[in-house]
């Protein structure tokens, strides 16, 4: 079977036996930077049956999952068999690639799809995978990822050399009593208006932040949509279902239906 176009497919390949389904699952995740396209997943399915999970995630939608033949049985059987399927996929005009292993013997793979027409090659791994494995990829993803701390560091000289300010109290000035009947009739006057006043500003206030989300959210490419209950129960049991959030599954759904209006 020939693809369509090598802009339009995304290859994985999976190293089932070393890479556990959460690393396929992160790397389906990184797949939709290049949506809407068809996406294929390559490995030995039928290796794994007492994994449960492969079931749903074959339902998955946006993605074909192709069952690889092995040519024998044994060690390094699997990496000879997602060879020949590497192979094939280029050969059929494939040009993106992710590769789901830390074994560093797939380096052979990467140089292939790099031997005529170079591609572009994604590796996801764990952080054991040696300098040869991440130098054969364009890029390389650590499994699990690993959190970014950041620590807050004080200095001590710098506190030591500001110290902080002490605010001296300034004895306050005697009122008369002329003073004391102006400032009654102003407070008296304030809280009259103060109702108000208040009400004016707070409407005004609303006003504002709603003016500023909005101009936010067409600046950032934020799209507020007011969903009908039916709809939107209808997202949440498909959300469930496929075990995605609710902003991967709509803009999903979005993309694809941009493709298909673009296509009509």
């Amino acid at each position: 079977m020939t693809l369509v176009s090598n802009n339009e497919v995304v290859a994985i390949l999976y190293d089932i036996e070393n890479a556990p389904f959460e690393m396929l699952n992160f790397t389906l995740s990184k797949a939709r930077r290049y949506q809407p396209c068809r996406t294929i997943v390559v490995s030995d399915w039928e290796a794994r049956p007492e994994q449960k999970r492969w079931e749903r995630l074959l339902r998955r939608p946006g993605f074909t999952f192709r069952q690889i033949s092995r040519t024998y049985q044994g060690k390094n059987s699997l990496d000879s068999a997602i060879y020949d399927s590497a192979k094939l996929l280029y050969d059929e005009g494939v040009r993106r690639f992710f590769i789901i292993t830390t074994d560093s013997d797939f380096v052979k793979i990467a140089e292939y799809l790099n031997s005529d027409t170079p591609s572009y090659i994604i590796g996801v791994g764990t952080k054991q995978a040696s300098e040869a494995l991440r130098n054969a990829y364009d890029e390389f993803f650590v499994y699990p990822p690993e959190e970014k701390k950041t620590t807050r560091k004080k200095s001590v000289a710098k506190e030591i050399a500001e110290p902080r300010a002490v605010t001296e109290k300034k004895p306050r000035a005697k009122k008369t009593v002329k003073a004391v009947s102006d400032e009654t009739a102003e407070k008296a006057m304030k809280e009259v208006t103060a109702p108000k006043s208040a009400k004016t500003a707070k409407t005004t206030k609303a006003a504002k932040t709603v003016k500023k989300v909005k101009e936010a959210s067409l600046e950032e490419g934020i799209l507020m949509v007011n969903l009908p209950r039916t709809l939107r129960q209808a997202l949440t049991e498909r959300q469930a279902a496929e075990g995605v959030s609710m902003d991967e599954l709509v803009t999903y759904l979005l993309m694809r239906g941009i493709a298909r209006w673009v296509e009509d």
